[in-house]
C-alpha cells in the first residue's frame, strides 16, 4: 500500500486557514446581498455599517440616510447600510437606534503554498482514509452503519465545488452572498478552495477513490459568504448564518473568527441556536491563550486543533471556551477541480466535529442534545481543559452511547 499522501508533507507547514478581521474603512459599492438604493451616491467616501433598531421608525431612519441598503435582517431588527462620512453622526441620531457598528471585512489567512497536485495521481489508485477521519472514530462508526443519512449540513465558507467527484452526490442546495469567479452555473461555486476542503472532511462520499468524510451520507449545503480572495463582510456572514437557520439545517460549519465581538453576528448566532441550528466554529490560529469569536460564544461549539501525536497544534488558540479538539494538521481532503490537497488550521479541525455532529443529527436529536453527547463522549487525550475542552471528539463513542440510550428507552 502506498504511503498516505499527508505523510509526504511532514516537513511542510501546510495552509493554515482561518478567517481574520481586516480594516475596511472606505469600502465602496454594494455586495451581492444589496437590496436597493435609497439615495443617490455622490463623490464622498462611503462605508458600510450594521445598524440595529428598536422599531420600524428606526429602520426607516437608517434607510433614509443610506446611500445604499445591502442587507435587511428583519428577524434581528438590523439593517446594513452604506453611508457617507458626513452622514455618519446622523445615522445614530435617533432614539430607536440600538447600535451602529462598521460592517468589517474578514479574510482567510493563507500564509502557505497550495497543496502538491502529486496527491491527485495517488488518490486515483484507491480511496485513502485520512488520519483525522480514523482518529475521531468515524471509520468504526461507518462500519456500524452510522453515516449521517438524512442530515443537512451548511458549510458557511467560500462555497463548494459542485462537480467534484467526491462531493457532488452529497451536495444539496446552495446560496451566495458574494459573487463567484468560478466558471460554473452555480452562484455558490467555490473559487478559493477552502470551503471544498472543509466539505470533504465533513461528507466526502465513501466510494472507491479519493477520500472519505466523517459523515459520508450527509447532505452538504453551500453558503458562500467569502469570495475568491477569501473575503466577506460581517453582514455577509451573519446573513449566511441566518439563511442556514431559516432553512432548518441541522449543523453549520463556521470557520469565522476575530478577537472582538460584533453585535450583528452575535444576534445572528443566538437566533440560529434558538431555531435549532448547531454551530461549530474554529478557535483561531494565532497560538494565543484566547479563543476567537464567535467560537467563544455559549451557543457555539469551539474547536481547537491537535497534531498526529495528540499534542496541541502549535498554531491553535486555547482558552476556557474550547469545547472540543480535533485533528488539524496535515489534513487531506477535497479541492476544486477533482483535486485533493493537504491543509492545516483550526478550520480543518472544525469539520471533524461538524461531521460527528451530523452522525448524531441523523437520529433526530436537537442541537443541545448533540452537543451534550459529543462532549460527554469525548476522549481525554491528556491536554489541559483550555486546550482540549472536554477532549478529542469521538464519533464512534458518541454514536455508540446514543444507540445505548435509544435501546434503553425502547426497553422501558
Amino acid at each position: 500500500m502506498n504511503k498516505p499522501p499527508e505523510t509526504q508533507f511532514e516537513n511542510r507547514i501546510g495552509r493554515r486557514s482561518y478567517l481574520r478581521a481586516a480594516a475596511t474603512a472606505g469600502i465602496v459599492g454594494a455586495t451581492l446581498g444589496s437590496i436597493g438604493t435609497t439615495a443617490a451616491q455622490d463623490a464622498e467616501t462611503t462605508t458600510q455599517y450594521n445598524v440595529g433598531h428598536e422599531t420600524e421608525a428606526g429602520r426607516a431612519h437608517a434607510r433614509d440616510i443610506a446611500v445604499e441598503v445591502h442587507h435587511e435582517f428583519e428577524a434581528l431588527d438590523i439593517t446594513t447600510v452604506e453611508v457617507t462620512e458626513s452622514d455618519l453622526d446622523a445615522l445614530g441620531d435617533h432614539e430607536d437606534i440600538r447600535f451602529v457598528e462598521e460592517n468589517i471585512e474578514r479574510s482567510l489567512d493563507l500564509p502557505d503554498t497550495d497543496p502538491d497536485n502529486q496527491i491527485q495521481e495517488e488518490l486515483e489508485v484507491e480511496q485513502w482514509k485520512p488520519w483525522g477521519i480514523e482518529r475521531v472514530g468515524a471509520l468504526a462508526a461507518h462500519e456500524r452503519g452510522e453515516t449521517g443519512c438524512g442530515t443537512h449540513v451548511a458549510v458557511i465558507d467560500t462555497g463548494i465545488d459542485p462537480t467534484h467527484e467526491d462531493l457532488h452526490a452529497n451536495i444539496g442546495e446552495g446560496v451566495a452572498f458574494v459573487e463567484t469567479t468560478a466558471e460554473s452555473d452555480e452562484a455558490w461555486a467555490d473559487d478559493d478552495g477552502h470551503g471544498t476542503h472543509v466539505s470533504g472532511t465533513i461528507a466526502a462520499v465513501d466510494n472507491d477513490f479519493g477520500v472519505v468524510g466523517v459523515s459520508p451520507s450527509a447532505t452538504l449545503h453551500a453558503v458562500k459568504v467569502l469570495d475568491d480572495q477569501g473575503t466577506g463582510t460581517d453582514a455577509d456572514i451573519a446573513a449566511g448564518i441566518m439563511h442556514a437557520a431559516r432553512k432548518g439545517y441541522d449543523v453549520a460549519n463556521l470557520s469565522v473568527g476575530e478577537p472582538e465581538t460584533t453585535q450583528t453576528q452575535t444576534e445572528a448566532v443566538k437566533f440560529a441556536h434558538e431555531e435549532g441550528l448547531l454551530l461549530v466554529a474554529a478557535t483561531g490560529n494565532d497560538g494565543h491563550p484566547q479563543v476567537d469569536y464567535p467560537a467563544d460564544l455559549d451557543e457555539v461549539i469551539g474547536v481547537s486543533a491537535i497534531a498526529k501525536d495528540d499534542s496541541l497544534a502549535s498554531f491553535s488558540n486555547t482558552g476556557p471556551e474550547v469545547n472540543l479538539t480535533a485533528p488539524g494538521t496535515l489534513v487531506l481532503s477535497t479541492m476544486p477541480g477533482n483535486q485533493y490537497g493537504v491543509m492545516e488550521g483550526t478550520s480543518m479541525a472544525t469539520p471533524h466535529v461538524t461531521g460527528s455532529a451530523a452522525l448524531l443529527a441523523a437520529h433526530g436529536l436537537s442541537n443541545d442534545e448533540i452537543r451534550e453527547l459529543l462532549t460527554a463522549s469525548a476522549e481525554n487525550i491528556g491536554l489541559g481543559p483550555d486546550q482540549q475542552g472536554s477532549g478529542l471528539v469521538n464519533a464512534n463513542a458518541a454514536t455508540e452511547e446514543l444507540e445505548r440510550l435509544e435501546g434503553k428507552a425502547l426497553a422501558k
